[in-house]
């Protein structure tokens, strides 16, 4: 099964739905403004989707914002900034550096555990010097919503789960371990700022890792 594929096909179909359910911040991100620094921040958004947290953002701090994602229509409803439709797996078109960089709710659409780190590490060349390195993973177990979802288990904790909001369509989603999610940290060899669990219903959805780069 090709997953990347899977995932670019679901997002194809529900790209108008999953747009209108993805309108409002998420109460996590409160937390990184008390680490952001300087008068304007340079931000990519990578896997942006709609460009939610920019908009969030630059509400809260000046920015000079770059997003990129696959999707066409999602990036179409982001109404400033520099958008770059690309395959978050292959190389970016990209060569500056940023302030702060950020993938919220993206990891876990990656399969393998190298690719994962490939794109951290991708994206830490890209750091100014300390600069921020923000990413998100999804506790989908932990919400008994969505493991009434789960179509199918996976080797090396990869799901296949169901969607049924406007139509129907399958994606697929990593469950990160702790032991996963420590390898990736020693692995970047950046600066653990913080480690939070917010977000859902209980405030337990999405953990959240910020590292600086201090080198």
């Amino acid at each position: 099964m090709d997953l990347l594929k899977l995932n670019e096909k679901f997002y194809l179909k529900t790209q108008a739905y999953f747009n209108i359910s993805r309108q409002s911040p998420w109460p996590g991100w409160q937390k990184l403004l008390s680490y952001l620094q300087g008068p304007t921040l340079q931000v990519l958004d990578l896997g942006c989707g709609n460009g939610r947290f920019g908009v969030w953002l630059s509400g809260q701090h000046r920015i000079d914002y770059t997003g990129l994602d696959n999707n066409q229509f999602l990036l179409d409803q982001i109404p400033f900034g520099r958008l770059i439709k690309q395959d978050i797996t292959q190389p970016w078109p990209i060569k500056d550096k940023f302030d702060l960089i950020v993938l919220m709710a993206v990891l876990h659409h990656i399969p393998t555990k190298p690719a994962r780190l490939k794109i951290l590490l991708r994206a830490k060349k890209l750091l100014a010097k300390d600069g921020l390195l923000v990413f998100t993973v999804w506790h989908f177990n932990k919400l008994k919503r969505f493991q009434n979802q789960v179509i199918k288990k996976l080797p090396d904790n990869d799901y296949i789960l169901n969607w049924k909001r406007g139509v129907t369509a399958q994606r697929y989603i990593h469950l990160f371990t702790d032991t996963e999610i420590n390898w990736l940290i020693k692995s970047l060899k950046l600066k653990l700022l913080a480690d939070f669990v917010a977000d859902g219903q209980q405030g337990q959805s999405n953990r959240y890792l910020i590292l600086k780069n201090i080198s």
